[in-house]
């Protein structure tokens, strides 16, 4: 798992101040960790991205002005409903030995023959909460496709991931082969042309 370097700043909470932030593209956040008083945290906007336009997952190091330095992970994220910018974020202080909960991203890997069949690939389920210490966090769990036919399917009880613990329910659905949704219509038999018998040649 990858390691991300977050420069961090403390800040005053309050609503009034996480708004004058936002206006300077910065994003409030906060820092827990059981035992410790939270943290009231800010970071320039820019420097989120790494954290949310991603296919993996990430270790944080975050970095405070005064030198003090935390490991975490990215717990959660807010956006603005209107302009799908960041406003809020959390983040969860870890240690080497203790098992965390975290959200692992899903990662489908090969072509289903379903495909060659008109099937389509559902893929319902990208993300996948699982608990294990972090050095166990895997940058993305990937899910092989390859012999996935149509009306098939892969669901979170058939995943076997060793030294993880699957908190997400094991009868949720991640991918499957749903058959083309494009009907096909018969085509109806060509009209026969109708047949007009021939009368008498009127003599002339």
């Amino acid at each position: 798992m990858s390691e991300i370097i977050l420069e961090a700043k403390r800040r005053q909470p309050g609503r009034s101040a996480a708004r004058a932030m936002r206006r300077q593209s910065t994003i409030p956040g906060i820092y827990y960790f059981h035992g410790e008083e939270p943290i009231s945290i800010s970071v320039p906007e820019l420097s989120l991205r790494p954290l949310i336009f991603t296919t993996e997952s990430h270790l944080v190091r975050m970095k405070l002005e005064d030198g003090t330095e935390k490991t975490c992970v990215l717990k959660d994220i807010v956006f603005d409903p209107i302009t799908d910018r960041p406003t809020h974020f959390d983040l969860l202080g870890i240690t080497a030995n203790e098992k965390i909960r975290v959200e692992v991203p899903v990662s489908l890997q090969g072509q289903a023959i379903g495909m060659q069949h008109g099937g389509i690939v559902d893929f319902a389920l990208h993300k996948l909460e699982i608990e294990c210490i972090p050095s166990d966090i895997p940058d993305h769990i990937t899910v092989d496709i390859t012999n996935l036919d149509v009306n098939d399917s892969i669901h979170v009880s058939d995943l076997n991931l060793p030294g993880i613990t699957i908190i997400s329910p094991a009868d949720l659905n991640i991918v499957s082969i749903s058959p083309s949704r494009v009907s096909e219509e018969p085509t109806s038999a060509a009209a026969e042309p109708e047949v007009i018998g021939k009368g008498k040649t009127e003599d002339k």
